[in-house]
């Protein structure tokens, strides 16, 4: 622990830091092709391999760069010998144009691939676990849509279907045609329990429409979708690095399904919040949000039921109303499934808020249906530091007390709005935070 005056000179290192470019890259080793493995270079030597390839053996792609090549794993590995299908050296083959890679299996895996020049002309999915897979991963893989032609055509760079798969160390930069980046898709009778961890998001090009506004499903992640929203899907999102995803200029996570866990993640410079949209009993622990001065950056906007947002921090964050470091949402009494649900018994506990311009807001609307302020609130163990009077620490609109349970949270500066809170006159301790910044960068995205 350090005081908050030493605080900031640790911030304003973090800050310099930037994105992950500022790391080193350990020198690229081409691995082994074991015995048994299966050299190919054309979709026609591919699909001969499906027919011969065993459970613990390797498909390896030759290195070089093709276009529109479209493959489908449709075979299936077993626990201890999965079926794996990688690149002779990590980032050595590149696929350009319409090329995709589909896991259609069990216990199979894509790796080393890197996805440049893309055709945003026609809709494509670049990668995917299909429909019926299970126990599949997609793991160091760059897309990277540098240069591509901006499009209105919606296609969605990752999907996920089926349940237990994994997005690992994969690196995404700049998706610049319509549709959520990363999309979990919810079946019926399926709990999706997918990971989506150690990855790096960046996605600063927004789409606006007629009347200048940012256009919706824009997202770099979406769990769930409203129909499939009250459905436990149970997953994973945690060591992942979103750096000026700025997209629909909203939502950067959108939550649309319950039991889900965002752990240990880093958001950074990035125009929007994790947004718990739809669904109830999700967990947000212990992330990092930093604005790094620019405008509009948010936290986490808290909508459902039974939500705990516990051991994030909050530094310097620019957002207000929606955008504010913490929003808890005004609902609606009789919501659709794609309304405003009523926030109810959330637990918002030992969270940092250091600087920012809105802390926690609650009750915040943008429409005239929402009618209902949250009920069963508790604030527990926060601490918030605003050195500035402009800065508003809290603000409450419009709830009733006997909605609202505050217990021993730490106050220091700032001015409060619409809510009478115990302040004190003496600055709190903040943790430093720097290695555990550091790490998340570095250890984000591809490996080579």
């Amino acid at each position: 622990m350090r005081p908050i005056n030493c605080f900031k000179g640790i911030l304003a290192a973090l800050l310099m830091a930037g994105c992950q470019t500022a790391f080193s890259i350990p020198p690229v080793v081409t691995p082994p092709v074991k015995d048994g493995s299966i050299l190919v270079s054309n979709a026609e030597g591919f699909k001969a391999a499906l027919t011969t390839v065993k459970p613990g053996e390797e498909i390896v792609w030759k290195n070089g760069t093709y276009e529109n090549v479209a493959l489908t794993l449709n075979v299936s590995g077993t626990e201890t010998a999965p079926v794996t299908l990688r690149a002779e050296t990590p980032g050595g083959v590149i696929f350009t144009g319409l090329s995709s890679i589909k896991l259609q299996g069990s216990y199979l895996a894509a790796e080393g691939f890197a996805f440049k020049k893309l055709d945003t002309s026609v809709k494509n999915q670049i990668l995917t676990c299909a429909k019926g897979s299970s126990y599949c991963r997609l793991s160091d893989i760059l897309i990277d849509g540098t240069g591509s032609k901006v499009s209105d055509i919606d296609t969605k760079w990752v999907n996920l279907y089926g349940h237990h798969n994994e997005v690992s160390h994969c690196t995404f930069i700049d998706k610049r045609n319509m549709g959520c980046l990363l999309v979990v898709w919810m079946e019926a009778g399926i709990v999706p329990a997918h990971t989506i961890k150690d990855n790096y998001f960046t996605r600063p090009y927004t789409h606006y429409d007629d009347n200048g506004k940012a256009r919706n499903s824009q997202e770099s992640i979406r769990i769930g979708t409203s129909d499939f929203s009250m459905n436990d899907a149970s997953c994973i999102v945690t060591g992942n690095h979103f750096y000026r995803c700025h997209g629909e200029r909203a939502e950067i996570i959108s939550n649309k399904s319950c039991f889900n866990l965002y752990e240990g993640n880093l958001f950074e410079e990035g125009d929007g919040t994790l947004t718990l949209r739809h669904g109830n009993d999700c967990i947000v622990r212990g992330n990092y949000f930093l604005s790094g001065g620019k405008d509009a950056v948010g936290g986490v906007r808290i909508i459902g039921e039974r939500h705990l947002v516990e051991k994030n921090v909050f530094l310097q964050l620019t957002g207000t109303g929606y955008k504010s470091a913490l929003c808890v949402v005004r609902g609606e009494s009789n919501a659709a499934l794609n309304g405003y649900w009523t926030v109810k018994d959330a637990v918002v506990k030992d969270n940092f808020f250091v600087d920012c311009r809105c802390g926690i807001t609650v009750n915040y609307t943008g429409r005239s249906s929402q009618d209902t302020p949250p009920q069963g609130v508790r604030f527990e163990g926060n601490t918030i530091v605003s050195s500035k009077t402009y800065m508003i620490p809290v603000q409450v609109i419009d709830t009733p007390e006997e909605n609202l349970t505050w217990t021993d949270n730490v106050i220091y500066g700032g001015t409060l709005k619409d809510v009478t809170l115990e302040t004190t006159k003496e600055k709190p301790e903040i943790p430093d935070v720097t290695e555990t910044l550091s790490a998340i960068r570095k250890n984000a995205g591809k490996k080579w």
